[in-house]
């Protein structure tokens, strides 16, 4: 439902580019052009209103509504992108070329205006398979209140806690310690951490245990949608039965926060707000419960981390359980203990626990399903494959999905689309981030599209996608650059991108993730694969194309027909060289054909760009490596280029200088070759007056010097680890680099001199630091995040205290 809402945002500025753009349109044709986005704006208005409700208090004829409107939503887009083509000339029909140019403006006008008459029909007829099949909301759904899945934590018997122990001693000692203060921050601990890890578990069987200590104590529940008065009235019953047993209905939120605060005032209390999705539904609790005094305690518990921080106090992240412990929870559920698990399952069992990732919901869940199975290790086998890819249905596994699904009904459309496209990445998949912000830039064609970044790290704090950390990646700025998807989330993810229509998957043994029901493949995922899938109809219909693992050029015969194509990755592509064919893709806005290679093979090779790469007119991120250019191709002539990663060479190098409309540059030098271009280069990176990215280094084992003149001043990221500068840059100042919020260098000298650090200070808007020394001194040095009290220890007898504490009350800023 979501993405039909998504489909629709990108659709109506579409509509608009054809009202204003240069396509010669008569007034009756944009007339029912601006009829056809009137009536797409009222179906964007009720899909919204469909997005906002959770899917499984959905109408059945509501959801097929919806889908209707997506599919429709996609064919209207790739109607208007095929016209576009065909009107500037892009489509090559020579009859064209011999009309005068009235003639050219009729056809055109009687071509859009079939294509909008067309459109039309097709509107009417999903409007009125809507009115006809309408059922009153109320009649449609049944007056049925599901129950809670998490309840049944609230009842476990502590013999039946697993891996609990440690989590619980620590916060135990954390919530009896009392100085006296009265201070808020030292009275709150928030329990946050992924769905199905046991934060309620833990919350209750730490409220369980030490309630008896306290005057008074409650438990409430908050939940997604929560009902904030009846909250507070559970709050009061909890605290007093007798004198709360029959509240007035007619009391308002102030009156039941007055009743809370009066009764706790000067009690000693243990007050657990359970399931906390969202910052408002904490800020009204809390004025109950504020004034904690005498030692009070609260504990909170979340999925969301920036929910845990914004409550204030300490803040308790929950980790998975170890291997012992989940092997121990998975037996103990199927067999008497863990000695009673027959050898032959043993290796199956390892198998299922790896992808259960420590998570209690996920390996209970998974044991149920398994106990009402042949216990041999085939039946086993079955369902550890299935796990990722569709689960089969029965109550537990039902349970796990709703509890999962409540993280993603809370999500805001553009996130549920960028969690929805990691479902295309295999399981146990290590994920960059510029891969993850890639495609989000293509899934939300510019909407809500501005803050990426906070999009990503707002799905590690919801605990839906798990942080990596590694020597894996590119960037070196004290942020996570890549992550995983916890198996059970990516069986969900799965399970509602078939619902969606979303992305096609076909996996290496030719399982495919659509529905029977699906005609056309908007995004398709290829893992490992050597086989023609895709119909000769869904591959002139694909906009998307990625993750063609393993692909040699011969798969690429019909490019050609992918005339919509936007997005193309061909990962360790095993070709020497890309088809002519690459030219017809007029539509093309991202090549990615990093790490190519030969199966087998750890050494990437060359790929040759043939001559008709640089009809790529639209192509504005190209990702590569070693490429060689055919006789006569400019890369200089792709104006288009927003960013490009590439290996040096001199013919890149010289060209690189025209790209003036390049915003991210990062150039690897991977032989002792290229390094004399490291001067000429210079020439090229001060023509790039747009630059913000820029990032240089090389791939061999021995130390270079570079003599980096200037930098564009617009620059707002600098990485230049693997060569020194003998020199302080002089460009390194406020006036020159005033946007510059991240600059990692290497500096060919031993110390930083007081001057050094006055002008590192002053740069208005750094945020990350890190310098690396080339003898003796600060070598390895790094500032930002949480580095403060080591910086400070390494600095303590640095000469010049002044400017450096001026330079670390800049880098510390959070």
């Amino acid at each position: 439902m979501n993405i039909a809402t998504g489909a629709m945002n990108t659709l109506l500025p579409k509509l608009g580019e054809l009202l204003v753009g240069e396509y010669k349109l008569q007034k009756g044709v944009k007339g029912e052009i601006e009829e056809l986005e009137k009536e797409l704006k009222g179906m964007t208005a009720a899909l919204h209103k469909v997005a906002e409700t959770l899917v499984d208090q959905l109408d059945q004829q509501v959801k097929i509504w919806a889908s209707y409107v997506r599919e429709l939503s996609y064919d209207i887009e790739d109607a208007i992108d095929t016209f576009m083509l065909k009107s500037k000339g892009h489509e090559p029909a020579t009859s064209f070329k011999k009309v005068t140019n009235l003639f050219n403006k009729f056809k055109t006008n009687h071509q859009i205006h079939g294509v909008i008459k067309d459109i039309m029909d097709q509107v009417k007829k999903v409007s009125e398979r809507r009115d006809r099949y309408i059922v009153d909301d109320n009649a449609a759904r049944p007056t049925v209140v599901d129950v809670d899945p998490r309840i049944e934590a609230m009842y476990r018997k502590t013999t039946e806690l697993i891996g609990i122990n440690k989590p619980k001693i620590e916060l135990t000692k954390r919530l009896l310690e009392y100085d006296g203060s009265s201070k808020q921050q030292s009275n709150i601990i928030s329990i946050v951490g992924f769905g199905g890890l046991g934060k309620t578990t833990l919350a209750n069987s730490l409220f369980q245990e030490l309630k008896a200590k306290f005057d008074s104590y409650c438990f409430v529940s908050v939940s997604l949608n929560p009902d904030i008065n009846k909250i507070l009235k559970n709050i009061l019953l909890q605290l007093d039965e007798k004198k709360y047993s029959h509240i007035d209905e007619a009391w308002q939120t102030k009156q039941l926060i007055d009743k809370i605060r009066d009764f706790l005032n000067n009690r000693r209390f243990l007050c657990v707000i359970d399931d906390v999705w969202k910052k408002p539904a904490w800020d009204t609790i809390k004025l109950a419960v504020q004034d904690a005094k005498l030692g009070s305690k609260i504990i909170v518990t979340t999925r969301n981390k920036v929910v845990a921080e914004h409550a204030g106090g300490g803040v308790y992240e929950m980790k998975p359980l170890s291997d012992d412990d989940s092997r121990q929870l998975f037996c103990k559920r199927i067999f008497d203990s863990n000695d009673d698990c027959p050898a032959d399952l043993c290796g199956v069992t390892e198998k299922i626990l790896k992808k259960c990732g420590g998570v209690p919901l996920a390996i209970i869940t998974t044991a149920c399903l398994l106990a009402s199975k042949p216990r041999n290790s085939q039946e086993w086998d079955k369902v550890n494959k299935s796990i990722g890819f569709g689960l089969e249905d029965n109550l537990d596994v039902d349970k796990m999905r709703k509890i999962l699904s409540l993280s993603f009904n809370d999500l805001p459309f553009h996130l549920k689309t960028c969690l929805l496209s990691l479902s295309k990445y295999p399981e146990d998949e290590l994920i960059r981030k510029d891969r993850v912000l890639l495609q989000m830039k293509h899934d939300l064609q510019g909407q809500a599209c501005r803050r990426l970044e906070s999009y990503f790290s707002e799905l590690i704090n919801r605990s839906l996608i798990q942080p990596m950390s590694g020597d894996y990646y590119w960037l070196e700025d004290g942020k996570v650059h890549a992550c995983k998807v916890h198996d059970m989330v990516l069986e969900l993810i799965n399970q509602l991108s078939v619902e969606e229509d979303f992305v096609t998957t076909y996996l290496s043994d030719g399982k495919c993730t659509y529905t029977t029901q699906k005609k056309k493949i908007r995004r398709l995922s290829l893992h490992n694969s050597n086989k023609s899938y895709a119909s000769q109809e869904a591959r002139e219909q694909l906009s998307k194309l990625e993750d063609c693992s393993g692909m040699d050029k011969n798969h690429l015969n019909h490019l050609d027909k992918l005339r919509l194509l936007r997005f193309l990755r061909l990962g360790h592509y095993s070709a020497t060289e890309l088809p002519e064919s690459i030219g017809k893709l007029e539509s093309l806005e991202t090549l990615d054909i990093r790490g190519a290679s030969k199966p087998n093979s750890l050494k990437s090779h060359k790929v040759l760009f043939p001559m008709s790469f640089v009809k790529l007119r639209k192509l504005l991120r190209l990702y590569a490596g070693r490429v060689k250019l055919a006789q006569g191709l400019m890369l200089g002539d792709m104006k288009s280029l927003q960013e490009l990663v590439i290996d040096a060479t001199r013919k890149v190098i010289k060209e690189i200088g025209n790209l003036t409309e390049l915003r991210t540059l990062r150039i690897v030098f991977s032989s002792e070759k290229t390094f004399e271009l490291k001067e000429s280069i210079q020439t090229s990176i001060q023509r790039l007056t747009n630059l913000q990215d820029l990032d240089l280094r090389n791939n061999v084992n021995f130390e270079e010097i570079i003599d980096m003149q200037q930098v564009p001043s617009g620059l707002q990221r600098l990485f230049m680890h693997d060569s020194y500068m003998e020199a302080f840059p002089c460009w390194i100042n406020s006036s020159m680099l005033s946007c510059l919020t991240t600059l990692s260098i290497r500096l060919g000298f031993e110390y930083l001199q007081s001057d050094h650090l006055d002008r590192l200070a002053e740069l208005p808007s750094l945020r990350f630091l890190k310098l690396q020394l080339r003898r003796g001194g600060l070598n390895d040095l790094g500032f930002g995040g949480d580095n403060k009290a080591v910086i400070e220890e390494a600095l303590k007898d640095y000469p010049n205290q002044a400017a450096l504490s001026t330079m670390l009350r800049v880098l510390l800023v959070t």
